[in-house]
């Protein structure tokens, strides 16, 4: 039987999160649905002016960069204490921001752009175009729900021991889909697809996982209680108590009373996160097949991405997963982490589903 792993980047979310070039477009659209929910009086938190002007700085910062990522290193480059903290105010709007996109949002719900029809008065919003609307009303790429129906079976209601899951992602994509398909919590999705890290603390690494690299946005490191939570939880409530949370999640940081968000850039070295990139070299050691989806290799991340990829004796094919008109560009960086992966690797263009290997 082989050891089969999936690596996993931003572009297999992107039917439900925004890649990088939309990001900002998409967080003009987060700010003015805030807006609007406190004009009409939905919003009642004391702190969401304050919670809407950081976002709106927050923007503006992304706009004159390459990526929120590329801010974030300036911070931790800068290493001061107001770094510091501007570096957790950022993860904790940047967490707000994609727990609000993977929670259930009614279907009749519109969104608006932050531009204005001046031919009316008084001006009206202009609404986002239609594609973009679904998008962000989709809070769980469809993708994903098929994954599962390829790998769970009636009798087995987890991942065969020989698939195991890499992923770069700070999102819930694989818990919030298993958890729609099994009709599971939160937490006992995590407990049953062993997600490391999570609240849940056993863990076996020879069973199957799902490690998140970076950690997850939306879990939270409550040092007062000493307890982690998970913000996900909160999607049964309605839409405007979630949004509430949030917008009291940056008020405590502004108090000192921080509740640390639980995902890294790739460059820091949290404790709990250098643990996982342990498990996953691990991982790697024993992976005979390779199934790469939506990933870039982007610079951040290499000097992690070579550690990963730096002992693979087993490994003896790859499926690159991505579009054809970008997949030279891939091979090229994919040769930057290890020369030798390109001769065993095929790319795979089909990008309606996950692709689920023949040696399975």
């Amino acid at each position: 039987m082989e050891n089969i792993t999936y690596f996993i980047g931003a572009g297999a979310s992107y039917y439900s999160l925004p890649l990088i070039r939309t990001m900002n477009d998409r967080m003009r659209a987060f700010r003015t649905f805030l807006e609007i929910q406190l004009t009409d009086g939905k919003l009642k938190h004391k702190f969401t002016n304050q919670f809407i002007k950081d976002l709106h700085e927050l923007i503006g910062i992304e706009t004159k960069r390459t990526s929120i990522d590329a801010y974030a290193r300036e911070l931790s480059i800068n290493g001061g204490p107001d770094a510091q903290i501007k570096l957790l105010r950022l993860k904790a709007l940047l967490s707000s921001y994609i727990i609000f996109e993977q929670l259930v949002k009614p279907e009749e719900m519109l969104f608006f752009s932050d531009e204005y029809d001046d031919s009316i008065l008084p001006p009206i919003r202009l609404q986002l175009e239609e594609e973009l609307q679904v998008m962000i009303k989709t809070n769980i790429d469809k993708r994903y729900i098929t994954f599962w129906g390829d790998y769970l079976t009636e009798t087995n209601g987890t991942l065969p021991e020989n698939i195991k899951i890499l992923s770069w992602n700070y999102d819930m994509q694989f818990e919030s889909s298993y958890s729609h398909v099994k009709n599971y919590s939160l937490e006992l999705s995590q407990q049953n697809l062993q997600v490391f890290p999570s609240p849940q603390k056993k863990f076996d690494i020879k069973k199957s996982c799902i490690l998140k690299l970076n950690g997850t946005a939306g879990l939270i490191d409550d040092y007062t209680a000493k307890r982690y939570y998970n913000l996900f939880d909160l999607r049964e409530h309605k839409l405007v108590d979630n949004l509430e949370f949030l917008v009291e999640l940056l008020e405590k940081n502004y108090h000192r009373s921080f509740n640390k968000p639980l995902f890294s850039f790739a460059w820091e070295n949290e404790p709990i996160v250098n643990e996982t990139r342990q498990f996953a070299k691990r991982i790697m050691e024993e992976t005979s097949i390779l199934v790469i989806i939506g990933y870039s290799f982007p610079t951040f991340n290499k000097i992690v991405d070579r550690q990963i990829f730096e002992n693979i004796p087993k490994l003896k094919k790859i499926y690159y997963q991505a579009p054809k008109d970008e997949m030279d560009e891939l091979l090229d960086k994919l040769d930057g982490i290890n020369p030798n992966l390109r001769a065993i690797t095929k790319p795979v263009y089909n990008l309606s589903t996950f692709h689920i290997p023949n040696e399975h």
